[in-house]
């Protein structure tokens, strides 16, 4: 295509743009140079955009100059200027605008802004709205910063991408002198030059205490920064810690995965109750949790959808500190019939009385370790959805005396049909159930009619039996039976 229409097709299009007002105008890859952001800027009305991708322009510090510089946006939260020629004098500029009272985000990916851009952006006295700085592939760290740019942090910044940046340990200690990490909560600095010494100056600098995301990916930290970083008194509120590809051994890891106990448990617990769920916690991090002396305070562990196998499961049975607890829920975890006959052994567990195995992929091998448990007869609650229990384990949870206390049982998706759940209804032991949950099995009106007869379940209140094989004219019998109807809860 020839430059001259080229040119009239990027102009029409951009006037169709600015004639239906679009919040989003996004002028990436268009290569308009620093001439482009010139007319664009004298020519049209960008006060209502919200959003501006300028990215792939072969924009230069005077380019973003005139953007900033020739009238005011004062709808503009979001400026992407990715790969472009912007250095520390267009970043300057940046800063010092007074025409961008909203924006709330910079991305400055793969430009030239090195350490006196960088820290006029976070230290900016103008863009009072700004939370988030995205300054990955530039050039901070490659010179000796000689400037400081004036004043403290006023701004709302929150998150700083320094990734695949030349970061030393000078570097950062420039940063930390000048507080540019003061309010930050997300710090990003992998793949950059930092060492024992630059781990020092982070574990050491109260201007991090309100940081709960640090990234160290693919840097040069041993043993003694990770040993710094993980006894820091002013990283109290990291909830998350990258530091993978570094150069500390198993020493600094247990040093670390330690912090991260610490710190999960003193921020997730509310009273006596622990909430780890989804937390990406594997077999080590268990490991250092199950040793960590202040979980004798909690009473109710929740673990669901982490990382851990039969060997997490083995490191809290072994924890001493787990001797008050009266509820664990170790749901969507590999635990396995080897992991619960580990805790079934644990006098540490002896005061459990709710106990959630949901998906854990136990059979009725780990049902029978359960039931001869010495440990557990206390349990009042039993969830043992989603595993592959069958006839076989039902009928060892309705034989075994060690079940006798339960009070809520939940079986749903065992798979089960009438054989077992009839086990269940005519148990000798189950007498004290009151809840039953039996959804997504393979019960037929069979059941029913066993249920209707037996007089073993005198106690139930709630029957759940959704997603089963019942018809239409077993729906209409459970409705219409004085058995069931007797029934707080009865969902079909």
């Amino acid at each position: 295509m020839q430059p001259k229409i080229k040119e009239l097709n990027f102009i029409q299009t951009l006037n169709d743009r600015l004639i239906r007002k679009d919040l989003f105008l996004d002028l990436s890859y268009d290569r308009m140079g620093d001439a482009g952001i010139i007319f664009l800027c004298r020519n049209k009305d960008l006060s209502h955009v919200q959003k501006l991708d300028l990215s792939w322009n072969e924009i230069t510090d005077a380019g973003l100059a005139v953007l900033v510089g020739t009238g005011p946006l004062p709808e503009l939260r979001h400026l992407v200027l990715n790969a472009n020629q912007i250095g520390d004098e267009g970043a300057k500029s940046l800063a010092l605008s007074k025409n961008l009272p909203n924006l709330e985000t910079v991305e400055l990916v793969n430009n030239q802004v090195a350490d006196f851009g960088a820290l006029s952006l976070a230290k900016s006295q103008s863009l009072l709205s700004l939370r988030f700085i995205d300054l990955e592939m530039n050039k901070v760290g490659q010179q000796k910063l000689t400037r400081f740019p004036d004043g403290a942090v006023v701004s709302k910044l929150r998150v700083l991408n320094l990734r695949r940046n030349l970061v030393t340990d000078k570097s950062l200690a420039d940063w930390a002198q000048a507080g540019a990490f003061e309010k930050l909560v997300q710090l990003n600095l992998g793949w950059n030059q930092i060492t024992d010494q630059g781990a020092r100056i982070l574990a050491h600098s109260p201007t991090l205490s309100r940081l709960e995301v640090l990234v160290l990916d693919s840097n040069h930290i041993g043993d003694p920064g990770a040993l710094d970083i993980a006894g820091s008194k002013h990283l109290n509120n990291l909830a998350q810690l990258y530091m993978q590809d570094n150069n500390y051994s198993r020493t600094g890891e247990i040093a670390l995965r330690v912090m991260r106990s610490r710190i999960l448990v003193e921020k997730k617990r509310t009273e006596n109750t622990l909430n780890l769920n989804e937390q990406r916690l594997d077999n080590k991090d268990i490991a250092s949790l199950a040793q960590y002396e202040k979980l004798d305070e909690v009473v109710s562990l929740s673990l669901r959808n982490n990382h851990f196998d039969y060997h997490g499961a083995q490191d809290l049975a072994n924890s001493p500190f787990l001797k008050n607890l009266t509820s664990l829920n170790l749901m969507s975890n590999a635990v396995g019939d080897k992991g619960l006959f580990l805790l079934a052994e644990s006098p540490n567990l002896s005061q459990l009385e709710s106990l959630n195995l949901e998906n854990t992929g136990i059979t009725a091998v780990g049902i029978l370790a359960l039931s001869r448990s010495p440990h557990l007869s206390r349990l009042k609650e039993l969830n043992l959805s989603g595993n592959d229990l069958r006839e076989k384990g039902l009928r060892i949870l309705a034989d075994s005396g060690s079940f006798k206390n339960l009070v809520k049982l939940r079986i749903s998706g065992v798979p089960v049909g009438d054989s077992g759940f009839q086990a269940l209804v005519e148990s000798n032991t189950l007498s004290q159930l009151e809840e039953l949950e039996a959804m997504g099995n393979t019960i037929t009106r069979k059941s029913l009619d066993s249920m209707t007869k037996a007089s073993k379940l005198s106690q139930l209140k709630k029957l759940d039996l959704r997603r089963n094989k019942l018809k239409e004219a077993d729906l209409i019998f459970l409705a219409d039976s004085p058995k069931f109807q007797a029934l707080e809860a009865l969902r079909f």
